[in-house]
């Protein structure tokens, strides 16, 4: 014993002992991370683990050689801290997140459809119809996907916020212009892009509810310039189009000069249709229209072609410059030179319980011109860590709408031209502080104006305007110009689980509105219509606001919570001289849970509570010509406007059946602490509004499904809706509760009947209900039902000719009324010249010469029925060519 005792003192003395904990960068232990004790050259002494409490405790023989302490777990980066052997002092080491990337599954359908992650894929050669020309004639086909009247796409129900181009965002929500201008054949992938979150530097700090396409472009199209031409000419009718594209990789460019008068509406292909669900921040004001002709009606659920009688002129250049260290430069540039020709016939009648009913009858000919240059500049660098985005806007709409109308007999002649300017900036910068935190920076500047003239001749409502006294004509006067600032900054940071978001911001929106009435006598002598027909108001909003939001992400999806509280100030000064200052205090709460329903569902359910006072245009109280028949003013304090929203969606996309269904319900509630009263008699509207307690409920159900089925080779889809909105009215002194009802149902089916025939069947129904009476009691009630219907047969006969006829049937029928119905019938004939890329199309566009097209509105309480003159049977040669 002697002998050995001494042997153990002498190696106790060269044992070492290091103990410490191992936490995230939470501060939460980590649990089960491998402790190792290593040499300079990496050679092991002593293995261990830490316990639940992330506590670890190793023995090892210490040496003249330097050691480490090294520790890896799953999901952290690994850390090598140095020992020294002569600290007694535990150790504290911290480990980094790791963030796993999986391994990319992909599910295959025939190779037709295939999902990788949220990204869903279609192929386009497996959906491409050889008479398709550009890729929206396409995306309006492939399953689960819709394109409405204006050319709006959604997904599975869902609006699409943007379409990409090889993963870049050219154009924002005006995507129309890559929709109608890209090649199909210049695409290999249409991808639907779930949860669509662009800006790097957020991931993982922000939920994503926006949904948006990408077209993936083939190796060809990237190679060199993509030019496309199309000339036409037929019986009055003209067309001419010129595009360039250009897809590099440092630059990517759309660039086209179009014309036509054949009904196809270039305004709507420069209009942002893109839905975004994920903005929640402050965004660039509007300017408010506060004149009209009072002929603003375009026929419903009918295409333009038909009816549109235009002069359209369009040129468009829009570029991104892909520069180093992930910045880009982006200039969009459009102008457009318009002429619309427009004529009506409509009877209006309002039916009121216990009263007379008021009709009257109009017939307008009017012409509208656009004058309009959009020109827009973005600098924006993307990485994981700083954002940079800056847009610089110049909007210049110059409006001239002439016309003549004849209202219950009285010739009446009209002008009403508008100039418009705004400039603007918007800027965003984020940067991320370390690992765990995000700072944000968010600034918009605005400035614009508004200059409406309303011209009457001869003088209208002499009663009103003129002593009853005759004279010539009658000249109202609209100046509106305002400033918007909103400046805000955010910060947000992990904590354990949970991504927090804090902000402060300042808004200050200044509008000042000027408006008169001018009366010319028979000396031709100008004057003011008086003191109750002028305005001149300077109008304040300030307001000092904060945002709170919490996220805590979910196996599946994630749940959020969120305030945006606010102290508002308003102060304006009306005509009299009384000075108004209200304040107010907004909460405005949000709640949002989503999760994914097993690998193909996904459920999402949110509240929102809004409030929002009101403007300018609510409280102005000299009376304002809105258009030849109605004035407007207010007598209501200032509005305040208070909303509460419920929705809940399902939706299930299976890409290996292809099947895509989703259902939406919905539950609206406004409170207003006014209500527009209205006092009509047959040739005149006054509206005031008043001081009222308002309560509207608006319910909403919509569901859709989606199916490719494989034993017959077909694309079958169903769309249906229904909703309930319940509120009053105020007409004539009495109010009147109302319940509009609605539904609509569509169904289309398309079919390959043979190897080069397809026919597709759409079939549309909508059903309007309109109740109005005192109290639960209907005092009168009026029903519009709405049918549409349409077939197309598309046949190849061979590797040059094809041809393809369409039928289309649009009728309504009002309770009491005998139906009303439209037939329409068109057919295309398409020649492919031999070894080139150009075709020959003959169109023949409402064969059956249909001249006249009648549609019935129906509101609470009115029937109002529009007969509208349509284009002429048309036949136009077009000669497509690509070089």
């Amino acid at each position: 014993m002697l002998l050995v005792f001494p042997v153990k003192l002498l190696l106790s003395q060269n044992t070492v002992s290091v103990r410490g904990f191992v936490k995230g960068s939470s501060g939460a232990p980590v649990a089960g991370a491998a402790v190792s004790v290593v040499t300079e050259n990496g050679a092991g002494l002593v293995f261990g683990q830490s316990d639940t409490k992330g506590f670890f405790d190793c023995k090892f023989e210490s040496s003249k050689e330097k050691v480490f302490i090294k520790i890896t777990a799953m999901g952290y980066f690994p850390a090598t801290v140095p020992i020294a052997v002569t600290v007694t002092e535990a150790y504290n080491v911290t480990l980094n997140k790791r963030p796993t990337e999986l391994p990319e599954v992909t599910v295959k359908s025939n190779k037709k459809i295939s999902l990788s992650s949220d990204t869903l894929k279609y192929n386009v050669n497996a959906f491409k119809d050889k008479n398709d020309r550009v890729i929206g004639d396409l995306i309006g086909r492939l399953p689960g996907i819709q394109i409405d009247e204006k050319g709006a796409i959604s997904y599975n129900g869902k609006p699409i916020t943007n379409v990409y181009i090889d993963g870049n965002n050219i154009l924002d929500g005006r995507y129309r212009i890559a929709t109608d201008n890209v090649p199909v054949d210049a695409v290999t992938q249409v991808q639907v892009i779930e949860r669509d979150q662009p800006i790097k530097a957020l991931n993982g700090y922000v939920v994503a509810n926006n949904t948006s396409l990408n077209l993936q472009l083939a190796k060809a199209a990237k190679a060199t310039f993509v030019n496309n031409a199309v000339a036409g000419a037929g019986n009055e009718s003209y067309v001419g189009e010129l595009s360039s594209l250009m897809f590099k990789r440092k630059i990517l460019s759309i660039n086209t000069l179009k014309t036509n008068n054949t009904g196809k509406n270039l305004l709507n292909e420069n209009e942002e249709v893109g839905v975004s669900f994920d903005n929640n921040e402050a965004t660039l004001k509007k300017s408010q229209s506060y004149l009209s002709m009072g002929s603003e009606t375009a026929p419903a659920m009918m295409d333009e072609k038909y009816y549109l009688k235009n002069n359209d002129n369009a040129i468009n250049t829009h570029t991104l410059f892909k520069l180093k260290q992930d910045w880009g430069l982006r200039i969009n540039i459009a102008g457009l030179q318009l002429k619309r020709k427009y004529g009506t016939d409509i009877s209006t009648s309002y039916f009121f319980p216990g009263a007379d009913t008021i009709s009257y009858d109009e017939k307008q000919d009017n012409i509208y011109q656009l004058h309009q240059w959009q020109i827009g500049a973005q600098l924006e660098k993307n990485s994981k860590s700083a954002y940079v985005k800056s847009i610089s806007r110049l909007d210049i709409p110059k409006w001239d709408r002439t016309g003549a109308t004849i209202q219950n007999g009285q010739m009446l002649n009209q002008r009403q031209p508008t100039k418009n300017t705004s400039i603007s900036n918007e800027t965003v910068l984020i940067k991320a502080l370390g690992t765990q935190n995000i700072l944000q920076y968010s600034s918009i500047l605005q400035y614009y104006t508004a200059n409406e003239n309303l011209t009457v001749l001869p003088g209208v409502h002499k009663d009103i305007i003129n002593d009853s006294i005759d004279y010539i004509k009658l000249d109202q006067q609209v100046h509106s110009t305002n400033t918007y600032i909103d400046q805000s900054v955010t910060f947000k940071t992990k904590l354990s689980q949970w991504v927090f978001s804090v902000s402060a911001g300042l808004s200050y929106h200044a509008n000042r509105l000027q408006t008169d009435l001018y009366k010319t006598d028979s000396s031709y002598a100008a004057t003011a219509a008086g003191p109750s027909f002028k305005n001149d108001i300077a109008f304040h909003t300030r307001m000092l606001y904060g945002k709170l939001s919490a996220i805590y992400p979910l196996k599946k999806g994630s749940f959020t919570i969120a305030t945006t509280p606010g102290y508002c100030r308003v102060d304006y000064t009306l005509p009299t001289g009384a000075a108004i200052e209200k304040s107010y205090f907004l909460l405005n709460p949000l709640a949002q849970f989503t999760t994914k329903t097993g690998r193909y569902g996904e459920v999402s359910a949110r509240y929102a509570q809004q409030a929002m006072p009101g403007q300018v245009s609510d409280i102005y109280t000299g009376s304002i010509l809105e258009n030849y028949r109605s004035f407007n003013a207010n007598t209501t304090p200032l509005p305040k406007t208070d909303m509460n929203s419920y929705s809940f969606r399902y939706s299930y996309r299976q890409p290996l059946q292809i099947l895509f269904y989703y259902i939406n319900l919905s539950y609206n509630r406004t409170r207003q602490n006014y209500i527009k009263a209205y006092t009509l008699d047959s040739g005149i509207t006054r509206s005031t509004a008043m001081d009222f307690k308002n309560i509207a409920d608006g319910y909403t159900l919509g569901s859709g499904v989606s199916k490719y089925i494989f034993g017959i080779a077909a694309s079958v889809s169903a769309n249906g809706s229904a909703g309930l909105q319940k509120g009053n009215n105020y007409y004539n002194n009495a109010i009147l509760a109302y319940h509009a009802y609605n539904a609509s149902l569509s169904v289309s089916a398309e079919k390959k009947l043979f190897q080069k025939g397809t026919l597709s069947l759409t079939g549309e129904k909508r059903l309007f209900i309109n109740e109005q009476g005192k109290g639960n009691k209907a005092e009168s009630k009026n029903r519009t039902a709405l049918t549409r219907l349409n077939a197309k047969w598309r046949q190849q006969l061979n590797d040059r000719l094809s041809y393809n006829a369409s039928y289309q049937l649009v009728a309504y029928h009002q309770s009491g009324w005998q139906p009303v119905n439209s037939h329409f019938l068109d057919a295309e004939i398409r020649y492919a010249l031999p070894k080139q890329k150009s075709y020959f199309e003959f169109q023949c566009t409402n064969l059956l010469n249909q001249r006249l097209y009648t549609q019935v509105s129906t509101t609470a309480g009115q029937v109002s029925t529009a007969v509208v003159p349509l284009r002429q049977r048309t036949f136009l040669l077009r000669y497509v060519f690509t070089f």
